[in-house]
């Protein structure tokens, strides 16, 4: 134990100068009068010791602490006091005998502790403290005031005050600690059960996944080994035929050679004949017959162009028919694509019925719930039910925001997958082909020349193919314009030779117009010399009359000469119009005042066109004639004032006379501008067709060589490309890879993984939003079910399981029908669009084939025509000159059928050619095929073969088992990994929750072990001090009794403690009931009881005694002076019994003009022995 030794005060309150109290180790009893600055002592000592009010020293804030330097002096900066403790027997933790704490305040209310000098926070000086013991809030510690707290105090405070004394805090600090624990670990394990069922839906969900990935797994595996084996099967089938293909073309060449060697005889026959005609043709034309040879070498020339046209027609044919053969191999291909599409429209019609099937149940389920909520009266909880349904909604609305991520997610991590395998085989690649580079640079800078050169042949190729096909179809358009344009051009120079041969009819202007080269200048008929517009062609043709076939000559000679002609050979009469002699007619006044008029189009001569020359006789022709719109307009004119001719043909003359009625449009009027103006576009149009389709021809013809050419050149590429490649051990995409592309993966990974990380943050997030809703949702549910019966709600429940399984179900369905759709709109409709388009180019195609050969037949008919017409020209030659022509035919004949037998043998070595380019290609594309299916059996090393199937059963199964995957839709093959971690994570969230379950328990099992103990705690320091309670009241009042009371027993540490006192008689009574000094007594007695059961090291007791009556004042100093060799009392106090008993006293007075309290001190037994002295003294005086 320790005790304080010294009290030094600086500043501190009253005591405003440098002031030391040395206290005894036992009773020390400080005096003085009221207002002198005793208590202040005390409160110097609380305030060392820590307390942190200002109120509880009496202060309104701790500034009025420091010393304010009463009337005159000056007040102190700041206020210090320090308490030193005996430290002997070590009780404080510190090597030094003695403890000095001390504490400051300045005037802005901070305060500063040191220990030993040393400044220390409040903390750990109150640390220091409590190490030996000493609560500045302790009951040791009794301030004025606290008895009538004490007096005053509920029975539950006072049960407070001895559960705090037996230490029963402890215990409900550990009972609070364990409800804290408990209610995390309810929290906890209500998460865990949330979470867990969350993660049981997941697991199921991956479940499936799973189940559907290691169905995937089997098929792939099942389909690996039907592939390899089938790979294998066709590599043995495909070797075979590559052997079948090289002989065939070895055979073809032979064949190509002895065809070559033919033609090559044949063309040597044919010069030597040729010669010979040569020499024959040079004899006859030096006979003088020259036309002759022409005429002969127009037949040949007649015969060979009906030969060509005969071959190209047969050409067209052969492409017919190949076009043929290629629609029956799209037909097929159509045909599968039709039945691909079919499968995918019956799995789609198959899910939607699904699909509407559950929707209908979905619905109907919801009518169920609705009218069972009605019939169980659940409708009084309508608005939680509302609140629920909106969670439900949200929830599934949730699930399906999260099924979408999580196929994006799967599909993210396909893709990476992909990506990954990618990255890996090209990095692979790049080093195979770096390595391959140190060993054989120039053979890899040769196969990477011949590759881009292949890969510009493959596009010069497709350019070309393209370009064909256009002019193809640009052909067909122009030979569909061509026929087109002849038709209108024939029907045109048909009406013109109409015309033509209306104007010839007369026999007489025929003959005339025959020999006008002899019969002098005869310039033609009136018809033929003027052109008008179809507009005024009738009207025109009528005006005219009989005068349009009149024959305009020179002159009047040349008229009499045409006359005596026509006469001397009785070809009948003309009328003939000599220039010399033809006289104008003259305009009338009358005509020109109408040809302003409306209505009228001018006079006749005005709307043709001719030669100037002819003036006279168009004038003469037609007179002073108006051309008007109708009859109407004549008469409006008058009839008879004029000559007029309407556009319809009606006359009328100015004799009155009036001609018309209907008119049929005859051949023999003028010649129309528009007519010619169109026979010659239509003629210029067609010659351009013609000249169009001939370079297109021509351009097909050599592109088809280039064509040719090319495709040699490709298969030639691809055969060495494929034999390099094998000789040096690579496969056919090493040398593409590239360091560019292997960054681009690299980079396609990045935006994988950030997208992955996207995802799960998102999923994440989601996920929590699930599980809140479904905490909200259990606590609503939990609300819900309070108004329920338990049969009612868990019926309530099934049905809304299955609302929720269908609704998933539906969604499910959902993303199904998307994949179907998805695939059937990029797998069917496109590859049928692409089929038909090719069916549809094929078939335009072969229209243009079939037209070209009809133009031909038609070429061949009329060349035919005038090639018999030619040969019967020349058979009058024939006699004069029949044994040279004999000889020359026959070598032309020999030439002729050397010419067919070349052409048949040229086409025979074209097709030869065509064989052994077709086989060469296939032997390449097989080579190639062949290459393919090595690297695709590469690609299935360890993989188990079964050859004992046909190729066709593999076909079988490889197409059963791809649909069967194709129907599985999306896979998750990560799932498997997935699944495995998830249920571990299950597993493990179960362990956790049996562990908090095993948990509460143990926190519950400690809660009743800390309430038995602190029952058992509480009831024996409530015994002890009870004992004390009861004894020290005795020594207290010397009669009656006392003890303390539990108020209610069964419920121990809810209700109170009462204290019962017993002065006289045989009633027990209140503390409240007692008198003031008794209830002091009885006060004191329990805080010594307290003391008793808790001894301190030191006592401080201010004022105590005041409502004490001097016989209890003595017993208190009695009962100190008992105790005081225990421990060190320090009391204030006026009473003289206590200050008796006291070993120190200490007289505190105070110095009014300044304020300042002084202290002295005076040990009793000394006063004792002064006081004797003085009274033994005033006896002698006395004596």
């Amino acid at each position: 134990m320790t005790k304080i030794t010294r009290l030094v005060i600086d500043g501190f309150k009253s005591f405003g100068k440098f002031t030391e109290l040395e206290f005894g180790s036992g009773f020390n009893t400080v005096l003085g009068p009221n207002g002198s600055g005793k208590s202040n002592i005390l409160d110097a000592l609380c305030f060392v010791l820590g307390k942190s009010s200002s109120k509880s020293l009496r202060a309104e804030k701790s500034a009025n602490l420091i010393y304010n330097g009463g009337k005159t002096k000056q007040p102190s900066k700041i206020a210090e006091v320090s308490i030193y403790f005996d430290n002997k027997s070590k009780i404080f933790p510190l090597p030094e005998e003695e403890i000095k704490i001390t504490r400051l305040v300045r005037h802005d209310g901070l305060s500063k502790y040191k220990i030993n000098g040393k400044t220390k926070t409040r903390q750990e000086m109150l640390e220091l403290l409590s190490s030996a013991k000493i609560d500045p809030d302790g009951y040791n510690i009794i301030l004025q005031g606290d008895i009538i707290r004490m007096i005053e105090m509920s029975s539950i405070e006072r049960r407070q005050v001895i559960e705090e004394i037996a230490g029963i805090s402890i215990y409900e600090e550990k009972k609070q600690q364990a409800l804290n624990e408990l209610t995390k670990v309810d929290q906890k394990i209500g998460e865990a059960e949330i979470v867990l069922k969350e993660r049981e839906t997941y697991l199921k969900e991956l479940k499936k996944d799973r189940d559907h990935a290691l169905k995937y797994k089997e098929l792939t595996d099942s389909l690996k080994k039907n592939k390899a084996s089938y790979a294998k099967k066709r590599f043995d089938s495909k070797n075979e035929d590559l052997n079948k293909l090289m002989q065939k073309n070895s055979e073809f060449k032979d064949k190509l050679n002895k065809i070559n060697e033919g033609i090559k005889n044949l063309r040597e026959q044919i010069n030597i004949k040729k010669e010979e005609i040569k020499k024959i043709n040079e004899e006859i034309e030096s006979k003088g017959e020259v036309e002759q040879v022409k005429l002969q070498k127009h037949v040949e020339s007649l015969k060979v162009e009906i030969a060509t046209a005969k071959t190209k027609i047969n050409s067209s044919q052969k492409e017919i028919e190949k076009i043929e053969h290629r629609k029956s191999q799209n037909a097929k291909s159509l045909e599968e694509v039709e039945q691909k599409i079919k499968e995918f429209e019956a799995q789609k019609k198959s899910f939607e019925e699904t699909k509407t099937n559950q929707q209908k149940e979905l619905e109907q389920l919801e009518k169920t719930i609705k009218e069972f909520k009605i019939k169980h009266g659940i409708e009084t909880s309508n608005q939680i039910e509302q609140e629920i349904d909106k969670i439900d909604r949200e929830s599934e609305e949730l699930q399906k925001s999260t099924h979408s991520l999580r196929e994006e997610h799967q599909n993210q991590l396909r893709e990476k997958d992909k990506n990954e395998f990618q990255l890996q085989t090209i990095e692979q690649r790049i080093e195979k082909v770096l390595e391959l580079e140190k060993e054989h640079k120039n053979e890899l800078d040769l196969l990477k020349k011949m590759k881009n050169e292949f890969k510009k042949t493959v596009l010069e190729l497709n350019e070309l193919l393209n370009q064909d096909s256009l002019k193809a179809r640009e052909l067909g358009q122009k030979r569909d314009s061509l026929m087109i344009k002849r038709e209108e051009l024939s029907k045109m120079e048909l009406k013109h030779a109409n015309v033509k041969e209306s104007i010839h009819a007369n026999i007489a202007v025929k003959k005339i117009l025959e020999n006008k080269n002899t019969l002098g200048e005869v310039y033609g008929t009136v018809s033929e010399l003027g052109s008008v517009s179809s507009k005024y062609s009738l009207a025109l043709e009528i005006a005219a009359g009989h005068k349009i076939h009149s024959v305009v000559v020179e002159d009047d000679k040349t008229a009499a000469k045409c006359i005596k002609y026509l006469k001397e050979n009785k070809f009948g009469v003309s009328t003939f119009l000599p220039l010399n002699k033809i006289k104008t007619f003259p305009s009338t006044h009358e005509a020109i005042k109408h040809a302003e008029e409306k209505g009228v189009h001018g006079f006749a001569t005005n709307l043709v066109n001719y030669d100037n020359k002819f003036k006279n006789v168009f004038s003469y022709v037609f007179g002073n004639t108006l051309v008007v719109d109708n009859i109407d307009v004549s008469r409006k004119l008058g009839i008879g004032s004029v000559r007029t001719v309407t556009l319809d043909g009606d006359l009328t003359e100015p004799s009155g006379a009036m001609i018309g009625g209907y008119r049929h449009k005859n051949f023999g009027s003028f010649k129309e501008h528009e007519m010619e103006d169109k026979i010659n576009k239509n003629r210029n149009e067609v010659d351009s067709l013609e000249r169009e389709i001939k370079s297109v021809e021509e351009w097909r013809k050599e592109s088809d060589e280039k064509i040719t050419r090319l495709r040699e050149i490709k298969a030639g590429l691809e055969g060495d490309i494929i034999k390099t490649e094998k000789s040096l051990h690579l496969d056919s995409g090493d040398l593409i890879a590239s360091q560019q592309y292997k960054e681009e993966l690299e980079e396609q990974l990045k935006k994988n993984n950030s997208s992955l990380a996207e995802l799960d943050s998102k999923l994440n997030d989601l996920t929590e939003k699930v599980v809140q809703l479904k905490i909200k949702r259990q606590e609503l549910r939990n609300k819900a079910t309070e108004l329920r019966k338990p049969t009612i709600l868990a019926q309530l429940n099934a049905f809304d399981e299955k609302r929720k399984e269908l609704s998933e179900s539906v969604i499910k369905m959902d993303a199904e029908l998307r994949n179907i759709e998805m695939q059937s709109n990029e797998v069917g409709y496109k590859e049928r669009e692409n089929v038909l388009g090719s069916i549809n180019g094929l078939d335009k195609e072969k229209k243009n084939f079939e037209s070209e050969m009809d133009v031909l037949s038609g070429e061949i008919k009329e060349k035919e025509k005038e090639l018999g017409q030619k040969e019967e020209d020349q058979k009058e030659f024939y006699a004069e000159y029949k044994s040279l022509f004999d000889k020359r035919n026959k070598s032309q004949d020999f030439i002729n059928s050397c010419e067919s037998k070349v052409l048949v043998q040229e086409e025979k070595s074209r097709n030869e050619e065509l064989q052994i380019n077709t086989v060469s290609i296939e032997e390449a594309r097989m080579k190639a095929e062949i290459a393919g299916i090595e690297v695709e059996i590469s690609q299935y090393p360890g993989v188990e073969l079964d050859l004992e199937k046909s190729e066709e059963e593999f076909k079988k199964s490889i197409a059963s088992q791809e649909r069967s995957l194709a129907g599985i839709g999306n896979v998750n093959m990560r799932a498997l990994e997935i699944y495995e971690i998830t249920e571990k994570e299950y597993t493990g969230l179960v362990v956790k929750k049996e562990s908090l379950k095993v948990e509460k328990e143990e926190v519950l099992n400690l809660m009743n072990e800390i309430e038995g103990s602190k029952k058992d705690l509480f009831m024996n320091s409530l015994n002890v001090i009870n004992e004390n309670f009861k004894r020290i009241f005795l020594d207290l009042s010397s009669k009656g009794d006392a003890f303390l009371e539990v108020e209610n027993p069964e419920k121990l540490f809810e209700e109170g403690i009462r204290i019962k006192v017993k002065l006289a008689g045989e009633k027990f009574l209140d503390i409240r009931s007692l008198s003031g000094g008794e209830k002091t007594m009885t006060a004191l007695a329990f805080l010594f009881a307290i003391q008793e059961h808790e001894p301190a090291s030191f006592y401080v007791l201010d004022e105590v005694d005041a409502a004490l009556d001097k016989h209890n004042s003595q017993l208190l100093a009695n009962l100190i002076r008992k105790y005081c060799h225990k421990a060190q009392y320090i009391v204030i106090s006026h009473n003289d019994a206590v200050i008796s008993e006291a070993d120190i006293l200490y007289g505190v007075s105070m110095k009014k003009d300044v304020g300042i309290s002084q202290v002295v001190s005076l040990a009793m037994e000394e006063a004792r022995e002064k006081i004797q002295a003085i009274k033994a003294e005033e006896v002698a005086v006395s004596n």
